[in-house]
């Protein structure tokens, strides 16, 4: 184990080794033309004998708190190799009590500082005065001696002074040869880099003296683990922090037991470790690179878990058999059953389309909306599912075993991003494609087949279409809401979406009506009711809860509150719902001041809530 944290570390301390140990360093003879190094030594008590063992005689070094280029700093930095920086705190201010200090980043103090870095480096001055002026040679190896570790004090990076090389030592006290033996054979840095500070590396020494005290008076041997009595592990740890941190740390494995146990002849409770923890050599460090890496693994695995549940979820619904009626022209009622899945509907699509249609060469050769309604009539394909008596297709003849919900998007000029954009909001799964009229003149004309939660009645499809309109802010034509409407078939299967998400719940669009005719003891609902609207389990009352719990997050604003207030209004205009009326006008008001809260300007607030 190395007394450097990272190899880039090395490389950055071996380039400015390269640097001071230059032909064109000595005091005479420099080039002007070599880029100023800024070198930050982190953690380590012995930075200015380290300088100097890497090439740089005591007079070569010119030691200062600032970069700040006065008259005096000119004078005694001429000609010199290193600038050395003393100082505590490069990027933050100390406020001090009688009681306490406290330490806090300062980003005008940070900003200064690297202001004068960026100054120094390409600042060309003058020293002396008549004929004894001369340009000023200036050190081109300026290290900032960081104990504190504070350059990088609460995640602070230097937005500009991208330049500066970071350096870790694990051992404050470190012996300076050791240090330059280890970068021998190492190359140089193409520039200077950034590495991150490891937090830990000061209790690495004191963890491996602490085990190796460990390891020298544990007698007491249960399987492959040492047994020690918890005061004196504390005594040999030396604190009580300390003590703490050995047992916290995930690669030891050290634990205590959590009640007493008697083994052999004592009774404790007593700290076990395991064997493997006195082979800890230090720490596994890792660099921002490092950590930016692991991050994007563990985002990618999270993604594939989602991707993983959403087919899985998705499979299971496109593999659900629903009764399905096929056809080729809307005129008259004769249908033709079978039972498939919206696997089976989403696989034959270019098979119907290439064998039997040709619909998308049609529409497009069609020259007059007379020819295009023609095509439509005659030669396009439409579905419907659920069962009728004698395959006949009208509303009095439905059976039931209906779950799509086709909906005509034929009002507006929305395109596929906007109507997937809202259908996605919702959480809800859905087929979206282009109807004919796309593929005539390219009109924005979408069709959009859902699912349902279970079969519905003629009455419940009618409330659940209307609902599933209202909710994605949709106009439709009562047509739409019959049960023995066809829909058109997709006539490329390359243009449909399958958007994954949830059935449509039935139960959020259906009120259920209640029959007070059948006995006189049926007593309706009244004020006295305890249930509140942001208690129901749909959707939009979802929504309400989250905006009562603290408001909507930026970007989902509008369409939260639009949502909340149809669901509002809604209710106010269901006379079965009277006994929510005045909950539903109080509600209003509370929204609508959450969403002034929440940031949105008063006028698009006044839309919503028109």
């Amino acid at each position: 184990m190395g007394e450097i944290v990272f190899n880039k570390s090395q490389k950055n301390l071996k380039k400015v080794y390269n640097r001071l140990n230059s032909n064109n360093l000595s005091k005479y003879v420099k080039s002007y033309t070599d880029k100023v190094l800024f070198l930050a030594v982190g953690g380590y008590n012995r930075t200015f004998e380290l300088i100097q063992a890497m090439g740089a005689d005591k007079d070569d070094i010119a030691t200062f708190s600032t970069l700040n280029l006065t008259k005096q700093f000119l004078m005694e930095t001429h000609q010199k190799k290193v600038i050395y920086i003393k100082k505590i705190n490069y990027t933050t201010s100390v406020n001090k009590n009688l009681s306490f200090t406290v330490k806090k980043l300062d980003l005008n103090v940070a900003d200064a500082f690297e202001e004068s870095m960026m100054v120094y480096a390409t600042a060309q001055r003058f020293i002396g005065d008549g004929k004894q002026r001369q340009v000023w040679d200036k050190p081109t190896v300026v290290v900032l001696d960081d104990q504190s570790l504070n350059l990088q004090y609460e995640g602070h990076r230097f937005r500009y002074q991208n330049d500066i090389g970071f350096v870790q030592i694990r051992n404050r006290n470190a012996d300076p040869k050791e240090i330059i033996k280890e970068i021998e054979n190492v190359d140089e840095a193409e520039k200077m880099m950034f590495a991150l500070y490891q937090m830990d590396v000061s209790t690495e020494a004191e963890v491996i003296n602490v085990l190796t005290q460990l390891s020298q008076v544990v007698q007491l041997k249960i399987d492959d683990d040492w047994a020690i009595k918890p005061a004196e592990f504390k005594r040999i740890a030396g604190s009580q922090n300390l003590a703490t941190q050995i047992k916290e740390m995930p690669e030891l494995g050290i634990y205590q037991l959590s009640s007493n146990k008697k083994i052999g002849k004592e009774n404790a409770r007593w700290i076990i470790i395991p064997e493997h923890a006195f082979n800890f050599t230090g720490f596994t460090y890792k660099d921002e690179d490092e950590i930016f890496a692991e991050q994007i693994e563990m985002e990618e695995q999270a993604e594939q878990r989602i991707i993983a549940e959403q087919e899985t979820k998705l499979q299971k619904i496109l593999s659900i058999e629903i009764p399905f009626n096929i056809r080729i022209g809307y005129t008259g009622n004769q249908l033709s059953s079978s039972v498939i899945t919206l696997q089976t509907f989403l696989n034959d699509i270019d098979d119907i389309e290439s064998e039997k249609v040709n619909g998308i060469e049609l529409l497009e050769g069609a020259t007059t909306e007379q020819e295009y309604k023609a095509i439509k009539k005659n030669n396009l394909v439409y579905f419907l599912d659920g069962n009728y008596k004698n395959d006949e297709r009208k509303d009095e003849n439905y059976l039931g075993g209906r779950r799509l919900i086709s909906i005509d998007v034929d009002d507006g000029d929305y395109n596929r991003a906007q109507i997937e954009s809202r259908i996605e909001t919702q959480g809800l799964f859905a087929l979206v494609y282009p109807t004919a009229k796309h593929y005539y003149d390219n009109s924005n004309r979408w069709r959009i087949v859902m699912m349902a939660d279970g079969e519905m009645s003629k009455k419940q499809y009618k409330q659940v279409v209307a609902g599933v309109a209202e909710v994605l802010m949709l106009e439709i034509d009562e047509a739409s809401k019959k049960v023995s409407q066809l829909m058109g078939y997709p006539l490329a299967g390359k243009d449909v979406s399958v958007l994954t998400g949830s059935l449509v719940s039935i139960d959020q669009f259906v009120q259920e009506e209640i029959d007070f005719s059948q006995s006189k003891n049926v007593v309706p609902f009244t004020s006295t009711s305890k249930k509140s609207l942001a208690d129901f389990n749909h959707p939009q009352a979802e929504l309400l809860r989250k905006v009562l719990n603290g408001g909507v997050e930026e970007g989902r604003r509008n369409e939260t509150y639009r949502q909340v207030y149809m669901y509002l209004r809604d209710t106010l205009n269901k006379p079965e719902m009277e006994i929510w009326h005045a909950e539903a006008l109080e509600l209003i008001e509370i929204t609508k001041q959450q969403a002034l809260t929440d940031g949105l300007p008063e006028k698009e607030v006044e839309v919503i809530y028109r």
